[in-house]
């Protein structure tokens, strides 16, 4: 995985350069988009990562996407680097350590069936704000039958061929290997409460509930699942 590692190189020119001393003093509100202009997304141009991520589970990588018997894979980020600055309220030497945790552990990005929108990918942003707790309490939902709100991305395109090669939620979860996710009986941890590792997640959250609690499930996620 080399592109986030580029992504920091660019980070630490333009934090240690004159350049940015004279915007904190002058125009800080422009400092957040140079970050985001500097930061390329390794999901969707770094071959080593895929290479990688093919290792992990055994399938074909191809330059910028897996090959599960026919269905193209892309990453997804656990968490984006956007909610980490947020997070640390632009702190360079926090965001950026934590982005790098992020983004040099391969444990923290998912694959999801890559096809026209909407997607695993793109609408879990839309309904839970990126949640992984709330996206696997949801995925548990409807393995056992029941519609959810990410039901629209799960039965369109190739997504619904994919998770239907699963038996079941706890053959998804040790299949994905997202087991630090969930108790031995495949409960989903609610992230956003206690530690992070203790409290079940019991229904689906409304989106006031997820704003609310957005900042304490950023806090455990960092701090509690990220070394």
């Amino acid at each position: 995985m080399k592109v986030y590692k580029e992504n920091i190189e660019r980070f630490n020119k333009f934090y240690y350069s004159d350049f940015y001393k004279i915007l904190e003093e002058t125009e800080p509100d422009y400092i957040p988009a140079i970050f985001a202009r500097l930061s390329e997304d390794p999901d969707a141009c770094d071959p080593e990562l895929y290479q990688e991520l093919g290792e992990k589970f055994g399938l074909k990588a191809n330059k910028y996407c897996l090959n599960d018997n026919g269905i193209r894979l892309a990453a997804d980020s656990i968490c984006a680097r956007k909610p980490i600055y947020q997070f640390h309220k632009g702190e360079y030497e926090k965001w950026v350590r934590d982005y790098g945790k992020l983004r040099g552990n391969l444990d923290f990005h998912l694959v999801w069936p890559k096809h026209k929108l909407p997607t695993i990918n793109t609408y879990r942003y839309t309904i839970y704000r990126d949640r992984i707790d709330c996206l696997l309490y949801d995925l548990k939902m409807f393995f056992q039958g029941e519609k959810t709100p990410m039901n629209k991305a799960y039965v369109n395109g190739t997504t619904k061929e994919w998770l239907a090669r699963f038996e079941n939620f706890p053959d998804f979860v040790n299949k994905m290997q997202l087991n630090r996710f969930v108790d031995d009986h495949y409960n989903v941890y609610d992230i956003s409460k206690g530690q992070g590792k203790e409290i079940i997640l019991e229904c689906v959250l409304t989106v006031k509930e997820i704003k609310d609690n957005l900042p304490f499930y950023l806090n455990n996620l960092i701090n509690n699942y990220f070394d």
